[in-house]
């Protein structure tokens, strides 16, 4: 007689897996601590998924990774043009687009920005804080021409974006409503858009 797999017990399955991706990394989670979060036994979870990897690939797809790059890519164009130039005309931020998409997709992105070691996703990270990066420094010498960015500049300027990458999955991973996540990252950037002014200031006063 064929199984019999129940759509609610898979959306639990989802649910937990998605929680304990977000909190102890693909390395870090186990099929027991998955099935624990969704109330089965460890042998029901592998009647749904064979493996990990599998449970993985169910949670964090190609789709919602590549929707995500294609947002930031224009995100970070966008706020880079807020942060880093003088230009009074009003710039779409996509803010709101990429706030909605963090909120549909919270914990996958918990795991995209911090916590995919192990997967085919290990440098999303690293490739987020180099967008971030380049088009920093694109603007930053649109803005001052001729402007010349020294080996100490883009070091300080990877780890400030480093932390932005922390921070960032930290109010992800911390704040469930949609309010609060609003307003922490409303805050951050408040911190954050004034540094990036004073950044650009001290590049041009250094060439």
């Amino acid at each position: 007689m064929p199984q019999v797999l129940k759509d609610d017990v898979r959306e639990r399955i989802l649910v937990s897996a998605l929680q304990v991706f977000a909190a102890h990394g693909y390395i870090g989670a186990t099929m027991t601590a998955i099935a624990e979060g969704a109330g089965l036994g460890t042998a029901s979870l592998y009647r749904y998924y064979a493996s990990k990897g599998e449970l993985f690939d169910a949670v964090v797809t190609p789709a919602l990774a590549e929707r995500f790059e294609a947002l930031l890519e224009q995100r970070v164009r966008a706020l880079a043009q807020v942060a880093l130039s003088d230009a009074s005309r009003p710039v779409d931020d996509h803010g709101e687009e990429m706030l909605r998409f963090w909120v549909e997709n919270r914990l996958a992105v918990v795991v995209l920005l911090d916590r995919a070691e192990g997967t085919a996703y290990a440098h999303y990270g690293e490739r987020f804080v180099e967008q971030l990066v380049s088009a920093s420094l694109a603007q930053i010498r649109a803005t001052h021409p001729g402007v010349r960015v020294s080996t100490t500049a883009r070091f300080v300027l990877t780890r400030i974006f480093e932390n932005t990458r922390r921070m960032l999955a930290a109010i992800l991973e911390e704040h469930e409503s949609e309010r609060a996540l609003r307003e922490a990252i409303e805050g951050f950037w408040s911190y954050q858009i004034p540094g990036l002014r004073g950044f650009a200031a001290w590049v041009h006063g250094q060439s």
